[in-house]
Order: structure tokens, then sequence, then C-alpha cells
């Protein structure tokens, strides 16, 4: 699991964070909308409370032998998209209504109060923290089964005391199909591109075809309901990549996304970028996997048209000229005939302005050295992905997001300090990569 600490100001830009995924269709029925006057009723007599419409499952009996003393658990429903019209208007509202009743009610009883919005989990209270997990099979734990019964545990005892609690609930072994299961899902997609097995909820609009058409890529998706606890996934993505080697193959259960077969490597890459970055609006607002499909198709469009460090790159900067002594006193020489009294008078000026001009080319030449310095960084950490991908090995997200979000700031840094942020962001990458 990955522990992010969090100030409450970060849940005020709740919107900005989960809006940047597609936005939900017009026509989706909203989630329902937490009761937080009665979650800290129900939460004053009671360890773990499971509101109306909440989705996760969590083993509770797990749960409640790590649980320590002093702490408690919400199981609260998605909150839906930040938008006029639904639960919150914006990321204002759910800070208003959601977070700061029950971080003040934490707060006010000393609790540490773990909360799993959607399928996302955070700690509220001294200790606030965001919990999520790190490598692939913690994310299909969570995303196939809607499971969190992981990071809340970790969660728990974070809120508890511990700094670097361990994970003790490992995630579910995928088994591969039978030979009745493979047939039957590529008849099915031999007459339709889509197939929505029975018993699957949020099902995959034909639609996504059609886009991944605009993008010159063959695709054939699968889509599965979400996984009962002790069930386990079934692994179809190999076999129906054998048995259409020209498509990309994309299976989805429950909120999980799994690929191969054509350009598996790059589909990958803008698959776990999909998760990495649009966490918040999946996990917790909900999101719809006809999104999810959507963002992973425009990225690996991105990754199949551009190349690597496609943006116009930075024009080379001219050499800093170096201080010249000589040239300096020979150009205000003259003015020492003037008088004692205008050279003493103008000194301070001189001065000012000379110790002006140094520092403005130091600022300069700090600038560069930072910049060729952070462009080494964030080239160091894209041949890692990149040599990852073509290894077949799974990218951690996290990685892939500070990758582009280095890429991003480093066109906006214009100052050393701001580039040795990036330079930051870079080295976390490496470090995760």
């Amino acid at each position: 699991m990955r522990v992010v600490r969090v100030l409450g100001v970060v849940w005020g830009a709740v919107g900005v964070l989960g809006g940047v995924a597609p936005a939900a269709h017009a026509d989706e029925e909203l989630p329902p909308k937490l009761d937080v006057d009665a979650a800290i009723e129900a939460l004053a007599d009671t360890d773990i409370h499971r509101a109306p419409g909440a989705v996760a499952y969590l083993d509770e009996d797990v749960v409640r032998e790590a649980l320590p003393d002093g702490v408690k658990v919400l199981v609260a429903p998605y909150m839906g998209p930040i938008e006029p019209g639904a639960n919150y208007a914006d990321g204002d509202a759910h800070l208003a209504e959601v977070y700061q009743p029950l971080d003040d009610w934490a707060t006010e009883n000393d609790v540490g109060l773990v909360v799993v919005e959607g399928i996302y989990v955070s700690v509220y209270g001294e200790r606030g923290a965001g919990i999520g997990p790190t490598d692939l099979p913690s994310l299909r734990q969570t995303t196939a089964y809607l499971d969190v019964t992981s990071p809340v545990v970790y969660g728990a005892k974070f809120a508890g005391g511990d700094d670097d609690p361990e994970d003790t609930v490992p995630p579910t072994d995928t088994v591969e199909p039978s030979e009745e299961q493979v047939d039957e899902v590529v008849a099915a997609l031999r007459d339709e591109r889509v197939y929505n097995a029975p018993g699957r909820e949020d099902t995959i609009d034909p639609v996504v075809t059609d886009l991944a058409d605009e993008f010159g890529i063959s695709v054939r998706v699968a889509a599965f309901p979400v996984v009962e606890p002790g069930e386990r996934v079934v692994d179809y993505a190999p076999a129906l990549a054998r048995a259409f080697p020209d498509d990309l193959i994309l299976v989805t259960t429950g909120r999980w996304l799994d690929v191969a077969g054509a350009e598996r490597d790059k589909a990958v890459s803008a698959r776990d970028y999909a998760f990495g970055r649009f966490q918040i609006g999946s996990f917790r607002q909900g999101s719809s996997m006809n999104d999810r499909i959507g963002t992973v198709l425009e990225r690996l469009d991105t990754l199949l048209e551009e190349t690597a460090f496609g943006r116009p790159q930075p024009a080379p900067q001219p050499p800093v000229p170096e201080f010249d002594v000589r040239q300096t006193v020979g150009a205000i020489g003259p003015w020492v005939l003037v008088g004692s009294a205008a050279v003493l008078g103008a000194g301070g000026v001189l001065g000012y302005r000379r110790r002006a001009a140094r520092r403005e080319r130091a600022e300069e030449l700090a600038l560069h050295r930072a910049g060729a310095a952070a462009m080494a960084r964030i080239g160091q950490l894209g041949a890692r992905l990149l040599a990852a991908g073509e290894r077949g090995e799974d990218v951690d997200p996290a990685a892939a997001e500070r990758h582009a979000t280095a890429r991003s700031l480093y066109d906006r840094a214009h100052t050393a300090a701001a580039m040795a942020e990036v330079i930051k962001i870079a080295d976390e990458g490496v470090r995760l990569s």
C-alpha cells in the first residue's frame, strides 16, 4: 500500500483532481449521497459502519482483528461526479459537507477515522492520509473485487500510530479459463467486438470500438462482473489474444482492466497511465469503465503517433558571458575625469548595478544547469519505463505519473528553484521504476 499524507486543503481540490477524468454521462444514475450526520451518529456506537449505497467489499472479521483502539471505519458510497446537478457541485461543496464534518468529529473525539469513499481509502483526523495500491496485483484486487480489506487494515494501523505498517492481506491469484469458457467468449466476440457477460452491471458501450477505429486501432472488449469474495479472477486476455492476433484485447473484470494482443506493451503503459492519472475519478467518483477505456485508447493513440519527448524542446541558450573586469573598468574609466565627486557619487549606483548583473547572470546559469539536470532525470526515468515495457514487465503507474508530471512542469519552470522541484519529482519516479 502507499501512504500519501494530505492536508485538508487538498480535499477542497477534489473537484479538480477527480474531474480531470472524462465526466460521467448525464443520463447515468447518481450514487446515493452520504448522510454524514447519520454516519457520525452510527460511528459513536460501532467501530465499523457501512452507509447505505456503499459498494466496497470489506472482510470485517479481518479488519476487526487488526483494528487498533481508537480507530473506526466508515464505508461510504461513491461520491459521484463533481459537477452542477450532481451530489456535489464542486470540490468546495464536498469539503464543507463531507470532509470537514468527519474530520472535525474525528479530531475532537481523538478518533483515527478510516473512510472508504467508493473504493478509495483515506484516513481522517490528526494523521490524515490517502491509502492506495502500489503494484498491479493489489490494484487488481481492489478493482476486480472492489475489495478494500488490505488498504483499510493498512490505513487503520497507520491511524493507530504505525508509520510503516506491513501488508498482511495478500491479493488473490488469477486462474486460467477453461476451453469451454474461452470458446464461449471467442464466439461472442466474433459476432460483436464488445461482449458484456451476464451479470455485468457497468456495461461497455460498443461505441468504444468506433473510437478505436478513429485511431486506427482494431479492438475487442470482453466485460465481466465484479468477482465475488473467495473466487478468482479468470485471466481471459492471453487466450483471447491468441484467438484474435491482429486485435488489441481489452478485458475488464469489475473495474479492473487487462490488455493483450496487438501493441500490448504500449497498451499496458496506457492502461497504467489511466489508472494512475485518474485514480480519484474512478476510485472515489465511480466514473464508468467506458470512460476508463476511452482514456486508455486516447493515451495509446498518443503513444503510437508521437515519439518520446515529442514536444518542442527548449531552444538552445547562448553561453553566459564571463565577467570581464578590464572591459568594465575601461568602460567607466573616462568618467573618472569628470571629477572625484562624481565618481564617489556614482560608486554606490555602479556597485548596485554590478551586483544585480552578477545575480542575474548567476540565476540564469543556475537555471541552465538545473534545466539540464532536470532533462537528464526525465530522460533517465523515460528510458527505464520504456525498457521495462520492452521487457514485458509491469510498469508502476506511480512512476509513469511522475514522468508525465515532470515533463509537464519542466515546460513551465522558469527558475532554478522550480527546476529543482521537477528534478525531485523525476527522482521519485526513478526510485519507483
